[in-house]
C-alpha cells in the first residue's frame, strides 16, 4: 500500500507559485490555499513543487514534498 494518500503538483491542491516572492535566503516561494507562504531551497521546486497527501491517524489530511514523505 502506498503511504499516501494522494500526488501531484501544486496547483492540484490550490497552491500558488509566487516568484515575485522568491529570495535567496528562503529559497522559492509558494502560496497555500489559507495564505500562507511556503519557501523552499530545493532546485526541483523552481517551478513546480510536488505534493502528497497524507492522513494522520486522527484523520486529519496534511501536504508534505517528497521530503517529508517517509516511505
Amino acid at each position: 500500500m502506498k503511504p499516501y494518500q494522494s500526488c501531484g503538483p501544486h496547483w492540484t491542491y490550490g497552491w500558488l507559485r509566487r516568484p515575485e516572492l522568491d529570495n535567496v535566503t528562503e529559497g522559492y516561494c509558494y502560496e497555500a490555499p489559507n495564505g500562507d507562504l511556503v519557501f523552499s531551497r530545493q532546485e526541483d521546486h523552481v517551478e513546480v513543487m510536488t505534493l502528497f497527501e497524507l492522513i494522520d491517524s486522527d484523520g486529519a489530511h496534511y501536504l508534505v514534498d517528497r521530503l517529508g514523505l517517509s516511505c
